[in-house]
């Protein structure tokens, strides 16, 4: 038996002796959208009426019905800033009413329509939000099944857009054609992907398609698979190729990445979202407190040397802001100018350190600061070299008519703190030493000496050093078993706080960690390579996170000697983090930058 659709519900209805129905906000072929008025709590709310299309059995209904209460009551708990927040989930006339958080926003679509084709720091900053929704949904078992820009709002902010993904699982298709095969919501023809347009099953490279679709329709105004007719925009997803994103710039590798017919093959939330950060480091100019930075070749054997600032960048200045990137949600952090770094957190880490573009974990100095320096080295060269031609006959002799030598102090090598015991609840202490020189490494230790100057000990047995073309300028070592890595980013030059860094930046990436924990961002005023009460010169940013079923601890440490920013990642198993930080102290305490 086939049922007939349910009528619309008018104005002021009370529902669920609770939500008051107001006005209309939305219409769409799976329903109506209202605001409406929460009379127990006081506060408006919107209000999902969900109206499945005619020609479903019965027992079809009420399976899509049974479906949609499972999954909005799952979406309720993603707790996402970036997801729609779903309060409540009630039954009336046997159906579903979906009461969720009311947004006063345009839908992306409108923005598209209203405002044209966005350019490709917005599209990239409103890519990389829907993307942290997503991968927050994905960890939690959660798809979507229709992303696509009428199922996106976009409220604009003294800090930019904030996107937020609406209509997880439920797909709703508002103002677009919506497909069915035996009561399965199929989503839009025009942004679904291949295989669920071959009927498959669905999986979280599938809501990438669709992003990469959305992507794609953010810059040139529509879906490459746009077709008058539903089933021609489905053969054009199964069998045609997208016209080249002629205006993607930057982000044509994300585009091409993500419209991989082959899910196994797509580019997967990691690659992605470190790629969307880079891309919006890099198209953001801040003229106080960022410096253009070589983007060295994706892939290459050895880390690129520091080059000189290259005359790119916005026209305006030629400033580029640098940040950090993650290499995934179990990876290292770099920092940015103006803050920490990959988080930059995938990895993260900032002062100081300048970064790269490319990934490290370094911050910029302003150009006044550079220039300023340099003025003074100079006349500090002159001042040093009259008064030793001034004072070079008046020097004391030693008994072979030389010049005494001068005094030398010795360094005294450092004794191991107690370890820290393992706890993903107090910060991390590191060893108050002095930095014995490189030559003087422990036993089971070996110093890799990088080509742009530096260099540091790693532990025997640990793979590397290795180069990602996500993060060009860091280098990474793997331990021989178990999770974790070890990442060194570096930059020409440094920003003027890494503490400032790492506050500012950390809001931007903690959605890139599953269940992210912070534990401090704070001064390294005890611990090596550089310690400074301030923060200005040594900031450590600290958190835990889940990552593929293991509870994983990041330390992501910024810093500036000899001029040069420098950050040193370190991610390890949450459970043995304090003796895997007491085993790697020598790590901190044989840094060397270069000259």
């Amino acid at each position: 038996m086939v049922a007939d659709m349910p009528n619309e519900t008018s104005g002021e209805r009370l529902l669920a002796r609770r939500y008051r129905l107001v006005a209309h906000v939305g219409r769409g072929g799976m329903g109506t959208v209202w605001q409406a008025h929460d009379e127990v709590l006081g506060r408006d709310v919107a209000v999902k009426e969900v109206i499945l299309p005619h020609g479903l059995t019965d027992e079809e209904r009420a399976v899509q019905y049974k479906r949609t209460f499972r999954e909005a009551r799952t979406a309720a708990r993603l707790g996402h800033p970036n997801v729609v927040t779903v309060y409540d989930v009630v039954e009336e006339d046997g159906r579903p009413w979906i009461i969720m958080e009311l947004i006063p926003a345009r839908s992306l679509d409108q923005v598209i329509k209203q405002e044209g084709p966005l350019d490709v720091r917005r599209t990239a900053e409103i890519g990389r939000q829907m993307l942290a929704a997503l991968h927050a949904a994905h960890e939690a078992g959660v798809l979507h099944r229709d992303v696509k820009p009428s199922n996106v709002l976009v409220t604009d902010g003294p800090a930019g857009d904030r996107a937020v993904l609406t209509d997880f699982g439920i797909a709703t298709a508002s103002g677009d054609a919506t497909l069915t095969q035996t009561g399965l919501v199929m989503g839009s023809p025009a942004y679904i992907a291949p295989e669920r347009a071959r009927g498959r099953t669905a999986g979280p490279a599938s809501d990438l398609w669709s992003l990469g679709v959305t992507l794609y329709s953010m810059l040139h105004g529509r879906s490459p698979f746009e077709r008058s007719e539903p089933m021609a925009a489905l053969v054009a997803v199964i069998s045609e190729d997208p016209d080249p994103p002629e205006r993607a710039g930057r982000l044509a590798p994300v585009i091409e990445g993500l419209l991989r017919k082959n899910p196994d093959e797509r580019m997967d939330a990691i690659e992605a979202g470190i790629l969307l950060d880079e891309i919006v480091r890099q198209e953001t100019v801040d003229t106080q407190r960022t410096l253009v930075v070589e983007v060295p070749p994706a892939e290459r054997t050895d880390p690129p040397k520091p080059a000189e600032p290259p005359a790119t960048g916005d026209p305006t200045d030629g400033s580029t802001r640098v940040t950090p990137v993650v290499a995934d949600p179990g990876s290292a952090a770099s920092w940015q100018t103006g803050q920490p770094t990959e988080p930059a957190p995938a990895a993260a880490t900032g002062s100081p350190p300048a970064r790269r573009e490319g990934g490290g974990a370094i911050a910029g100095l302003s150009r006044n600061a550079l220039v300023i320096g340099g003025i003074v080295l100079v006349l500090l060269v002159v001042i040093v070299s009259v008064v030793l031609a001034s004072t070079k006959d008046n020097k004391p002799a030693d008994k072979r008519g030389g010049a005494a030598p001068a005094k030398t102090s010795k360094t005294t090598k450092s004794s191991k703190s107690p370890s820290p015991s393992p706890s993903s609840a107090k910060p991390s202490e590191t060893p108050k030493t002095s930095s014995p020189a490189a030559a003087d490494v422990p036993p089971g230790w070996h110093v890799y000496k990088d080509s742009t100057g530096y260099s540091i000990a790693v532990p025997d047995g640990w793979s590397g050093p290795k180069h990602r073309s996500y993060s060009p300028s860091s280098v990474f070592f793997e331990p021989p078993d178990g999770p974790g890595y070890i990442q060194i980013d570096q930059a020409a030059s440094a920003n003027t706080s890494a503490l400032k860094d790492w506050k500012d930046f950390e809001p931007t990436r903690r959605g890139s960690f599953p269940n992210y924990h912070r534990i401090k961002i704070a001064p390294v005023d005890q611990g090596e390579p550089v310690h400074d009460s301030t923060g200005e010169k040594a900031a450590d940013w600290e958190w835990t996170y889940d990552s593929k079923g293991e509870r994983l601890h990041a330390l992501n440490r910024g810093f500036v000697m000899n001029g040069h920013g420098y950050a040193i990642v370190l991610v390890a198993p949450d459970k043995s983090w304090g003796k895997t930080l007491s085993d790697l102290a020598p790590l901190y305490q044989h840094f060397k930058a270069a000259p």
